[in-house]
């Protein structure tokens, strides 16, 4: 899951937390990062590239690079891209990288949205700052029988019965669509709040026609112990339209 923290079992202190991110822009290929945000300071004497291997052997998913960054330091990334380990980079080195597979990546965008309240991490900041092209982050997967099923999550503050999905969002949900289809991940998205546990809005074959979002949908009440992918086979799915 998105955001969640990994150590090295070699050596504890080099924790991190990990995302993957997919970028799409100009070529048709999606770029596909793994990305780690180390927790301690940058330490010239660990073996950081033997951690990094170490947490792709854990990932299920195959980047088409990792990007490691030392958020509260000056010059602090590395690559490691098939064989080659780069360390000591700095922001333009990075940015050449990304270069490397789409040079519509680069640059800051002209459309950024208002920035949350809360940001995701730093990749997230800067990004917003030296990048553009569409981007988004994968909030969790699942292995089931050989193939990986894609969530997608959303956490509305409304009842997930009456709440219904923001045509805003059109663009994540067909690129995110169009991302599974091509590697061919099965693609679910979930709605739920805090103060509903257990309670979600499940959605899925998302199209926009018309400043019109039309999907199938279903609601889900879950227990702690239940297998989520199971649950959402025994669904009776509907279809719906947000014009929200």
């Amino acid at each position: 899951m998105g955001g969640t923290k990994v150590t090295y079992k070699e050596n504890p202190l080099t924790a991190a937390t990990q995302t993957i991110r997919y970028f799409h822009a100009s070529r048709s290929e999606f770029l596909v990062v793994y990305i780690l945000e180390f927790i301690e300071p940058l330490d010239s004497k660990q073996d950081y590239e033997s951690a990094i291997r170490f947490y792709l052997t854990e990932l299920l998913i195959e980047p088409n690079f990792t990007l490691a960054i030392w958020p509260n330091q000056t010059h602090s990334f590395a690559v490691l891209n098939g064989a080659e380990y780069r360390q000591n980079l700095d922001t333009k080195t990075v940015l050449l990288t990304f270069e490397n597979f789409d040079p519509a990546l680069i640059g800051k965008s002209p459309y950024l949205k208002p920035i949350n309240r809360s940001f995701t991490d730093f990749f997230h900041l800067w990004a917003r700052q030296n990048m553009k092209g569409f981007q988004n982050d994968i909030d969790t997967f699942i292995q089931h029988k050989e193939r990986i099923y894609m969530l997608e999550l959303k956490r509305p503050k409304e009842n997930t019965k009456t709440w219904k999905p923001y045509s805003a969002d059109s663009s994540n949900y067909l690129q995110f669509a169009s991302f599974c289809s091509v590697f061919d991940y099965e693609l679910t998205n979930i709605a739920y709040t805090e103060a509903q546990p257990g309670k979600m809005k499940v959605f899925k074959d998302v199209t926009f026609n018309d400043r019109k979002l039309n999907y199938l949908t279903a609601n889900l009440e879950m227990e702690p112990d239940d297998e989520i992918l199971r649950k959402i086979e025994q669904l009776e799915f509907y279809k719906e339209v947000s014009e929200r």
